[in-house]
């Protein structure tokens, strides 16, 4: 069929739609690991796909395929999904990927619960309307490791959104469990020398952490903010963040 992309695997032959199955693909790459809900709703937001069942058979036929590992998680009844070596060498024609598609321990609890928040933050951004561009740390380690015009740290993400009549970039890292102080330290120092990205905004799922961010971040010359998940999921627009380097609360739109 014309417009589509033959492959074969040990699994058997599998004919791929560069308008439907290379930007599923290429979500999950760059989500990490995304559960079957979250992929479906990018797939919805993005209009990739309009008919669930259809998406369902989608997926089903990417897992036998061998081009999706489908993994079952404690933290969620959802499937979860990442992808494998095989789908790495297709998507490699599309956007550089460091590692091949080896997953580490990207499945793991740990990893697995930053990569279902942070798409739940991606997700409410392009569900309010608000999103104009997503970088994931997929590509931005790429740009770090490939090029000379890097950031000075692999962000979770640079986001761009539209806050009336402005468009605001800003690098994003959810927080879902603290470092160590000495850790922040570091990144302090990094984030006062970036030159590439002047906003960088802090979401944690909880209050104690974001007060033991903020303490470590006191006083720095970084425009950084710290802000509560529920609150940017429920409206970024209308969402308090606080200030690091005064310990203010301000709305978003007047800190961003």
């Amino acid at each position: 069929m014309e417009g589509m992309i033959h492959m074969g695997f040990q699994k058997g032959a599998i004919a791929l739609s560069p308008r439907k199955d290379i930007p599923l693909l290429l979500q999950v790459l760059h989500s990490r690991c995304v559960t079957h809900d979250q992929l479906w709703g990018f797939m919805l937001v993005n209009r990739y796909e309009s008919k669930r069942e259809c998406f369902n058979w989608r997926v089903r036929r990417l897992v036998e395929g061998g081009l999706l590992n489908r993994h079952c998680a404690p933290i969620t009844p959802s499937p979860v999904y990442s992808i494998t070596p095989s789908a790495a060498v297709i998507l490699a024609e599309h956007c550089p990927i460091l590692d091949n598609g080896k997953q580490k321990d990207f499945a793991s609890p740990h990893h697995l619960g930053h990569s279902i928040g942070l798409n739940d933050l991606q997700l409410a951004l392009a569900r309010q309307g608000v999103l104009e561009d997503w970088q994931s740390e997929v590509t931005i380690r790429a740009k770090n490791e490939l090029t000379p015009s890097g950031y000075v740290k692999d962000y979770d993400a640079i986001a761009t959104v539209r806050i009336g009549e402005r468009r605001v970039t800003f690098a994003l890292e959810y927080e879902r469990t603290p470092k160590k102080s000495k850790d922040y330290l570091h990144i302090r120092n990094l984030l006062e020398r970036e030159n590439r990205i002047y906003r960088f905004l802090y979401i944690v799922p909880e209050p104690d952490l974001g007060s033991f961010i903020l303490e470590c971040f006191s006083g720095t010359t970084a425009l950084l903010f710290v802000g509560l998940a529920a609150e940017f999921t429920k409206s970024f627009k209308e969402m308090n963040v606080i200030d690091a380097a005064s310990g203010i609360m301000r709305p978003i739109t007047a800190a961003l």
